[in-house]
């Protein structure tokens, strides 16, 4: 089903069985989406039309999708110009969650919830003064990764619960004034990555911390630039904590390490 919006204030939606829906969002609209059981699919388009990819503006959009149960895809996409001051939430309750958002421009906020089962999210942004987040919790595989580019944003994955902890943070060219932060805690192996490449990058913090059982493992990479690192690994005893923190020139690092049972 595939709906098309222009300024509408609110739409919900909610079906049970093989759910699906398609929005195409113009304007400064305000959607909700709720799916409950069974194979639930929502997709929104803001300022992108699906199919033929015309552009228009979508700003001080607000885009939430709900969807509890089942087998769970929510994606959102907002490209190109005059896409600003948005707001996206997907929450996703139980069974097998995917999701997805891929945007540009500036002063948008992203956040996507999973709890329980099969967890990856996957956040693509391009644009400056914007905070991402990524929250994983309950039992299964938490899979969380961010290629973000711009100034003076806040990127946060935080991962909860039992299973394998992955999470993901790339940064930019010529990127300033941004915070990265990656928690993970609870049982299972936590493998927490988060990289500054090609670009002198200033007044920047990464923080890394990993609790809880099993193996410990954290990547820092930082090419050059003006950063803080902190990086914390605890659990219990006989734990494998690694953290591997490289530097290809003109670094200039404040660097705090901690490891402990």
């Amino acid at each position: 089903m595939r709906f098309i919006l222009i300024n509408l204030i609110s739409i919900s939606l909610c079906w049970a069985a093989d759910n699906s829906v398609d929005i195409d969002l113009k304007g400064n609209s305000s959607i909700y989406i709720k799916q409950s059981g069974a194979g639930n699919t929502a997709r929104v388009w803001c300022g992108l039309s699906a199919g033929t990819y015309t552009t228009h503006t979508c700003s001080t959009a607000t885009i939430d999708i709900d969807q509890n149960g089942d087998d769970n895809l929510a994606k959102a996409f907002s490209q190109y110009t005059n896409h600003q001051g948005n707001q996206y939430s997907i929450n996703q309750d139980g069974s097998s969650n995917l999701a997805y958002i891929d945007a540009d421009e500036n002063d948008n906020e992203m956040s996507i919830s999973q709890t329980g089962d099969d967890k990856e999210a996957e956040i693509y942004m391009s644009g400056d003064d914007n905070v991402y987040t990524i929250s994983q919790s309950g039992t299964g595989e938490h899979y969380a990764k961010f290629y973000a580019f711009g100034d003076d944003s806040t990127w946060t994955a935080t991962q909860s619960g039992s299973g394998d902890h992955n999470a993901y943070i790339k940064s930019c060219n010529n990127c300033n004034n941004n915070d990265a932060t990656i928690t993970q805690s609870g049982s299972g192996n936590k493998d927490g990555d988060i990289e500054f490449k090609n670009n002198p990058s200033d007044n920047s913090t990464v923080n890394l911390t990993q609790s809880g059982n099993g193996a410990h493992v954290g990547n820092i990479t930082i090419e050059q630039g003006n950063y803080t690192v902190n990086a914390t690994q605890s659990g219990t005893q006989n734990q494998a904590y690694t953290v591997t923190l490289n530097c290809t020139s003109n670094c200039n690092k404040t660097i705090t390490v901690n490891q402990y049972d």
